[in-house]
């Protein structure tokens, strides 16, 4: 059999027959899961981390929607390989016939030499293209331990991150670059609320060149919090997030008088 990748036929009808009731999420899902098997002869490694990054399932939500995919379309063979049936069907027919018709040149070839022997002229070969092999799905990615450093804790919240995706991008970048990225990620996100770029989009579009540490620190006030309710307090004005350890941080700084300490 052979294992050059060709376009994927795909019978339409029956694919819209069989996944008239998927949500989009999932539709998406078993398509992605569909392209990444044709790939690598029309089956999926049994590695369920490497199924859920193909399918850039990164909570325990996602994985769900993945495992139900799997569980609905795919087969798990003795090989512990997942196929989907008629993908898999497809994917021999189309063998077969690359085969039959690889056979039926090279005998043209042949004929075609034997009446061109006389000829100056050399045969020009036909060439087939043949794709590198998908790395991402042979073998998993090794993170190197600066970017792993990097990457712990840095989007645990909104997981709109990708990790490959980030660490293709963190790959591309100098020691100058990484120096205190994180700090400046951390800003950012700050800064931005639920807002923020993608980790990825923020290494590729450089957004931590105009992100200054140095402005961050300058202008950090330790009495901010402290400073925000001293009219509160001078008010005689109570509220839950005036503890009375902040009302004697504002007298031992100076921020209000003893007399209105006394008083609160």
């Amino acid at each position: 059999m052979n294992d050059k990748i060709f376009s994927m036929p795909v019978r339409v009808n029956d694919f819209i027959a069989n996944t008239v009731n998927l949500k989009n999420e999932e539709l998406g899902i078993y398509w992605r899961l569909l392209c990444f098997a044709w790939e690598s002869k029309a089956l999926l490694c049994n590695d369920k981390e490497e199924i859920y990054e193909i399918s850039k399932a990164h909570d325990e939500r996602t994985k769900k929607v993945v495992d139900k995919i799997l569980e609905k379309f795919f087969i798990l063979d003795k090989d512990n390989c997942y196929y989907q049936k008629a993908q898999q069907e497809e994917w021999k027919r189309v063998n077969e016939l690359y085969e039959i018709r690889s056979e039926a040149g090279k005998k043209g070839g042949q004929a075609n030499s034997k009446q061109n022997e006389s000829s100056l002229e050399a045969p020009i070969p036909i060439k087939i293209p043949i794709l590198k092999p998908n790395n991402y799905i042979n073998k998993k990615i090794k993170y190197s331990v600066s970017f792993e450093k990097f990457w712990e804790g840095i989007d645990s919240i909104k997981n709109r991150s990708t990790k490959s995706d980030s660490f293709k991008q963190w790959s591309k970048l100098s020691e100058e670059d990484r120096k205190d990225i994180k700090e400046k990620w951390n800003h950012y996100k700050k800064d931005k609320g639920d807002y923020y770029k993608a980790c990825e989009r923020f290494l590729a579009k450089r957004i931590f060149d105009e992100i200054s540490l140095e402005a961050v620190v300058v202008n950090f006030d330790p009495l901010f919090e402290v400073k925000k309710y001293v009219s509160f307090v001078e008010r005689g004005q109570h509220m839950p997030m005036i503890s009375d350890d902040m009302v004697d941080k504002m007298l031992e700084k100076g921020l209000i008088s003893q007399e209105i300490h006394e008083k609160w």
